[in-house]
């Protein structure tokens, strides 16, 4: 499932197609601020979100066989709650 799938179900749902992509965008808007704010977000029921930090690694280049130095950068991790895992 992706970002149209959602829309076109919350579209079948209640809302005309304009509204459902207002309202998930707002949805993913609100999320990834929360992130850059607090560094998580808690959906009861359903998970939470949080940034971690990837530590730097050398990487190879391929096509030159070059050692790539990759920096430390945020990535986001989900932990789905109990609840929505115990709903499957």
């Amino acid at each position: 499932m992706n970002k149209d799938d959602v829309i076109r179900r919350l579209t079948r749902q209640v809302l005309d197609k304009k509204q459902a992509k207002l309202s998930v965008d707002t949805v993913f808007e609100i999320i990834k601020h929360g992130l850059k704010r607090d560094g998580k977000v808690v959906i009861s029921n359903f998970g939470s979100f949080h940034l971690k930090m990837a530590r730097p690694v050398v990487r190879h280049n391929p096509k030159t066989g070059e050692k790539v130095q990759v920096p430390a950068k945020p990535k986001v991790r989900f932990k789905p709650s109990a609840n929505l895992l115990k709903n499957k």
